[in-house]
């Protein structure tokens, strides 16, 4: 179930407005660049959430649930989250948090170990390993702002743009995406990462979306590793959005 904040209700209604002024007709192309800003815009509309997610790992018969609490918030150039464990006993209380400045891509990344009792800050590629044997990485997690990346439109459908992104970080740990973007909604419905080599590397799907004020929520996602075959679905049970949030409920001393 969504709930949705009253203070939202405005920004909702400026939102719908400026979706309906997204649509153009198909003489009016747009470049991906415009595209992707849009869809970055329809994406995280809603500057802050609250979910309980199910997240299940595994390849075949072999799987593996878990139970955690995603709590986001977006605005003034920075994305944060803080996720942690609720479900199974043997990880409850395990925590991550994640902070990314847009201007200048610098993330800082934190883990808290109850068994060990103490935040761990995560460095360098650390950020980019499995989130706790997910197909997630932690930085996946949050997932990317348009502004990280520069944007072509490399071909369309009647349903999709296909939009290729470039990391404008030299460094980053992708050389590539490939995006779909439905043309219905402005709503990023597939992902596939590719590694420094070039090789596709994994693949996110963007499955079930729910209307809030006229505006599309993520519910469900599906991420692929195209090596091993292994899945990772993350699936929203239950979300509040444009909640009030602070500074303060993210980061080492909150994950305490």
């Amino acid at each position: 179930m969504l709930r949705v904040n009253n203070l939202s209700i405005h920004m909702a209604f400026m939102g719908v407005m400026a979706f309906a002024l997204m649509a153009v007709s198909p003489a009016q192309a747009r470049s991906g660049e415009e595209i992707m800003q849009e869809a970055n815009a329809v994406m995280g509309f809603f500057p802050s959430a609250v979910a309980e997610v199910n997240l299940t790992t595994g390849k075949g018969n072999k799987k593996r649930e878990r139970l955690l609490r995603l709590v986001s918030k977006q605005g003034d150039g920075r994305r944060q989250l803080i996720a942690t464990f609720r479900e199974p006993a043997s990880v409850r209380g395990v925590g991550f948090s994640t902070e990314l400045d847009v201007a200048t891509d610098k993330r800082q990344s934190w883990v808290y170990l109850p068994s060990l009792g103490r935040v761990r800050e995560l460095k360098g590629g650390q950020q980019h390993e499995s989130f706790f044997g997910s197909d997630f990485s932690y930085s996946d997690l949050m997932g990317r702002d348009a502004a990280q990346d520069t944007h072509k439109l490399v071909g369309e459908d009647a349903v999709y743009f296909n939009i290729t992104s470039t990391p404008k970080n030299s460094a980053d740990i992708y050389s590539k995406l490939d995006y779909k973007v439905a043309k219905s909604d402005n709503t990023i419905r597939e992902i596939t990462f590719y590694n420094r080599k070039g090789q596709a590397l994994k693949r996110l799907t963007n499955i079930d979306f729910e209307k809030v004020d006229g505006m599309p929520v993520l519910l469900n996602s599906v991420m692929e590793n195209l090596k091993s075959g292994s899945v990772t679905s993350l699936n929203r049970t239950s979300m509040q959005v444009a909640i009030e949030l602070f500074d303060y409920d993210f980061g080492p001393e909150a994950l305490q």
